[in-house]
C-alpha cells in the first residue's frame, strides 16, 4: 500500500492540517543516534519494550555485583553493529534503572596512561563531577550511606557518660548528668536515632538525615565530628585504614556540612601524603587508594561498573599506530584490574567486528578471562549479550515515539495513524530490510521529508584530504608582523608541503585557511551542536567544589588532543610550528599532579623549543606540591621541556609563601615558565573536546571532522588556542 493510497482513506481536511503543522514541527528523525549514554534524547524516544530482555540481563548483572561484591565481579560483552542502539541501552542502565550504582562510562581512553591509574581518576571524576545518573549525583548516593552507617557505629560505640552529653535532659541537662541521672532518655533518644539511621536507603538527600539529626537535637557539625572520629580510630594505622577513614571523612564534610573540598583534597592530594613507614610506588599510590574507594562502595552495598562503549573509536588507532598493539594493552588493562580490584564490574559495548577480530588473537590467559561466562540467576548463563536488529513491530513503537509528542500538541492529528505521516507497509519494509536501527532512523528521516515537504534532501560528502597532503590551517597569533613568502618559506622548511601563505597584521584576528573541497555546511552545523551541547555538558560535570580537581586527567587528556589536532591540521602561530606532540607525559611519583603535555615547536629562525603544557589545580595545601611537581619537569636532563605553560583556575592566580619562593628560585636557575588564567568555560572546552570529535567520527569521515573541528575552534576557543599554542617570545 503506497502512502497515496493511505492517505486517500484519511479525512483530507485533517491531513492538510497535519502536513501543514509538521511543516513547522519539524523532522523528529532528524536526530538519529545517541551521542553518549548521558544524551537526554535517549530519555525522550525511549522504548521499553525495545531490547527489554537484553535490559533486564544487565540489570541482573549488575545487581549481582551489589549481593557478592567482595568478589571477582567480571565483564561481560555487548556485541552488536555501529548504530544498533547499544549507547540508547547504556542509557537506560545508567539513567533508568533506578537503583543506587555508579556506572563509569569513559568519553576517551588515555592510552599512554597505566591503565589502572586511568581506571581511578575515571571513577573519581564520575564521583566528584556534578553529572547525575537518574536523578541524584553519585557523590551523594554513596555519601548518604557512609555518613549514615558512620553516625550510627559512633553512636553505638558512645560511652553512657558522653551520650547523656550529647542528648542531655531538657531541663537541668547538665546538673541532672553530674548527679547521674537522665541516662535512661539519652539512652532512648540514642537507640532511635540508630533505628532511624539503619533505614538510610529510605532517604531522598542530604537534607533528610539533616532533618533527623535535627529531629533528635544533634547539630549537623557534632554528627560530622562523631563519625569522621569513629572512622579514624576504627580503621587502624596501616595504610589502607588511613585511606579508607580519610575518605569517610570527605563523604561526612559533603553530606552533613555540605563541603566537598575535604574529600576533592584528599582523592587528589592528600593520599599521596600520608605518612607511609615506607614510601610506595606510584602504582601501589593508586592501587591503595583504589581498593580503598571499592571498600567503601562494597560496604555501601553500591555497584561501581565501568561502562566502555563506543569502543571501536576508542580503540581506534591514530596514524602510523599499531591498532592490535593498542587493543592488547587495553584488554591486558581489564585483566589486569579484575584481578587487582576486587567488586570492579566492566561492561564493554563493541561491534561485533572488532570483538572478533582482536580477542581470538590474544593470549590465551586473556581471551579465556574475556570471554568467561557470567551466570544470572533465572536468565542462565551469558558469555555475550548480541543486539540484533528488532522486530518490524518493535521499531514501528520507535517510530510512534519519535512522533508522539508531535501528535499530542495538536488537536488535527485526532484519528490518524501514530506513525503519520509515514506509511505502516513502509516502516515494517525498512525494519526488515536494514540492518540497524541508525540506518532505519534515516530511512524514516527522508521519507518524513518526502511525506511533508514533498522532496527528499541529498547533501554530497565532500572530498576529504588525505593523510599525506593535509590542508594547512593558520592561526595568526598577536606577534611581531611576519612578512614571508611561499618560496622563502619552503626553502626554509623543505619537509613540509606549503599550500598557502596568509601575511596578517597585528591585531588580526585568527583565520582558518581551507580548501573549498573541505566545505561541509551540514558537518559544520553538526559539530556546532554537538559543541554547544557537549560543552553545556562539561560545565555542568565541572561546577561543583573539587569537581575540577577531580577531573585532572581528563582535562589534560583533552589538552594533548588539542595539541596533537594542532600538530595534525598543520596550525601555525606566528613563525612557528608543532613539529611533535606527545598527548601525555607521566613522570615523578605522584599521580595526579605528575603529568604534562609536550609539544615541540620550530620557527624560520632560532632553535626549536620544547613546551610542556601542564594543568595547575591543586588548592589549599596541595598548591604548593602540585606547582612544585610541575616545575620538577624542567629539571630533566637532557632537558625534557625548555618552557612551561601552567594552566591555572581564574580565581587563583596570586603566589604566595612558598609557592611564590619556589616560582622565584626556578627563574633565578634560568627555568622559563608562565601561568596562564583559565575560566570555566575555558576548562570545559579541554574537557568536551575529545567526545565532541569521538561522536563526530560515529558518522563522519575523521578526517574530514578533525579539519571542521580545527575551524570550529577557532571560533568556539580562541583564546584557549592563543593560551596553549603560543610558544616562547623574546627568549
Amino acid at each position: 500500500m503506497s502512502m497515496a493510497t493511505t492517505l486517500k482513506d484519511l479525512d483530507p481536511v485533517s491531513v492538510r492540517s497535519a502536513i501543514e503543522y509538521l511543516k513547522q514541527a519539524g523532522n523528529p528523525f532528524r536526530n538519529h543516534f545517541a551521542r553518549n549514554a548521558d544524551d537526554e534524547a535517549c530519555g525522550r524516544f525511549h522504548v521499553p519494550e525495545l531490547y527489554a530482555r537484553e535490559r533486564t540481563m544487565l540489570l541482573a548483572l549488575i545487581e549481582q555485583f551489589r549481593e557478592k561484591p567482595g568478589e571477582d565481579a567480571g565483564l561481560l560483552p555487548v556485541l552488536g553493529n555501529k548504530g544498533s542502539g547499544k549507547t540508547h541501552l547504556l542509557h537506560t542502565i545508567k539513567h533508568g534503572a533506578g537503583g543506587r550504582q555508579i556506572i563509569v562510562t569513559p568519553g576517551t581512553y588515555q592510552r599512554d596512561t597505566d591503565f589502572l591509574e586511568y581506571m581511578l581518576f575515571q571513577v573519581i571524576d564520575t564521583l566528584l563531577g556534578g553529572g547525575r545518573q537518574g536523578k541524584t549525583r553519585p557523590l551523594h548516593v554513596v555519601g548518604l550511606d557512609v555518613a549514615c552507617r558512620s553516625l550510627s557505629a559512633a553512636l553505638a560505640s558512645l560511652p553512657s557518660s558522653e551520650r547523656i552529653q550529647l542528648f542531655p535532659p531538657p531541663f537541668l541537662g547538665g546538673l541532672l548528668g553530674k548527679l547521674g541521672l537522665g541516662h535512661d532518655q539519652a539512652r532512648e533518644k540514642c537507640s532511635w536515632l540508630i533505628s532511624k539511621l539503619e533505614n538510610s536507603h529510605e532517604f531522598e538527600s542530604a537534607n533528610d538525615l539533616l532533618e533527623l539529626c535535627d529531629e533528635a537535637g544533634l547539630d549537623a557539625q557534632r554528627a560530622c565530628d562523631l563519625a569522621s572520629s569513629h572512622a579514624a580510630n576504627s580503621m587502624g594505622r596501616a595504610t589502607q585504614g588511613l585511606m579508607i577513614a580519610s575518605v569517610i571523612k570527605g563523604f561526612c564534610h559533603a553530606i552533613f556540612l555540605g563541603d566537598e573540598s575535604e574529600l576533592s583534597s584528599f582523592l587528589t592530594f592528600g593520599f599521596a601524603e600520608i605518612e607511609f613507614h615506607v614510601r610506595p610506588s606510584r602504582a601501589d599510590l593508586v592501587l591503595s587508594l583504589f581498593r580503598a574507594l571499592m571498600e567503601i562502595m562494597r560496604k555501601a552495598r553500591v555497584p561501581v561498573v565501568i561502562a566502555f562503549d563506543q569502543l571501536e573509536d576508542l580503540l581506534l588507532a591514530r596514524r602510523g599506530e599499531d591498532s592490535f598493539r593498542i587493543a592488547e594493552s587495553f584488554f591486558a588493562g581489564i585483566v589486569q584490574s579484575l584481578h587487582q580490584v576486587p567488586g570492579l564490574g566492566f561492561l564493554l559495548f563493541a561491534e561485533r567486528g572488532l570483538w572478533n577480530r582482536f580477542v581470538p588473537s590474544l593470549d590465551g590467559y586473556m581471551r579465556d578471562r574475556l570471554t568467561n561466562p557470567v551466570h544470572l540467576p533465572g536468565l542462565g548463563t551469558v558469555q555475550a549479550i548480541r543486539l540484533d536488529p528488532p522486530q518490524p513491530i518493535l521499531v514501528r513503537l520507535v517510530v510512534e515515539a519519535r512522533l508522539r509528542s508531535t501528535h499530542a500538541a495538536h488537536a488535527c492529528f485526532t484519528g490518524l495513524p501514530a506513525c503519520f505521516p509515514l506509511d505502516p507497509e513502509q516502516v515494517d519494509r525498512v525494519a526488515r530490510t536494514e540492518s540497524t536501527l541508525r540506518d532505519m532512523l534515516q530511512q524514516f528521516r527522508a521519507m518524513f521529508d518526502a511525506a511533508v515537504y514533498g522532496e527528499q534532501a541529498a547533501v554530497a560528502a565532500p572530498e576529504a584530504p588525505t593523510s599525506e597532503n593535509p590542508t594547512p590551517v593558520v592561526l595568526n597569533r598577536l606577534l611581531p608582523r611576519t612578512s614571508v613568502r611561499e618560496t622563502e618559506l619552503a626553502q626554509a622548511m623543505p619537509d613540509v608541503v606549503v599550500k598557502s601563505v596568509v601575511e596578517v597584521a597585528v591585531n588580526t584576528a585568527p583565520t582558518v585557511a581551507a580548501s573549498s573541497s573541505q566545505d561541509n555546511p551540514d558537518l559544520t552545523s553538526r559539530l556546532i551542536e554537538l559543541w554547544d551541547l557537549e560543552l553545556a555538558s562539561a560545565r555542568r560535570q565541572l561546577s561543583p567544589d573539587g569537581a575540577l580537581c577531580g577531573a585532572t586527567r581528563e582535562i589534560q587528556s583533552g589538552l594533548g588532543f588539542l595539541l596533537r589536532l594542532i600538530n595534525e591540521r598543520g596550525i601555525r602561530v606566528g613563525p612557528w610550528r608543532l613539529q611533535h606532540v606527545v598527548e601525555s607525559f607521566d613522570y615523578g611519583d605522584h599521580p595526579v599532579y605528575g603529568v604534562v603535555s609536550l609539544g615541540h615547536w620550530a620557527s624560520l629562525t632560532g632553535s626549536p623549543w620544547k613546551v610542556g603544557v601542564g594543568l595547575f589545580l591543586g588548592r589549599g595545601q596541595g598548591k604548593l606540591k602540585d606547582l612544585s611537581v610541575k616545575l620538577a619537569s624542567l629539571d630533566f636532563d637532557p632537558a625534557l621541556v625548555d618552557h612551561l605553560i601552567l594552566l591555572r583556575p581564574d580565581d587563583d592566580l596570586i603566589l604566595t609563601g612558598k609557592s611564590r619562593q619556589l616560582w622565584q628560585d626556578a627563574e633565578r636557575r634560568g627555568k622559563h615558565a608562565r601561568i596562564e588564567s583559565i575560566d570555566l568555560d575555558g576548562f570545559a572546552s579541554l574537557y568536551a573536546l575529545p567526545r565532541v570529535h569521538a561522536t563526530a567520527i560515529e558518522t563522519s569521515d575523521p578526517e574530514q571532522v578533525r579539519h571542521h573541528l580545527a575551524s570550529l575552534l577557532h571560533d568556539k576557543a580562541d583564546r584557549l588556542l592563543r593560551q596553549v599554542c603560543m610558544p616562547v617570545q623574546d627568549i
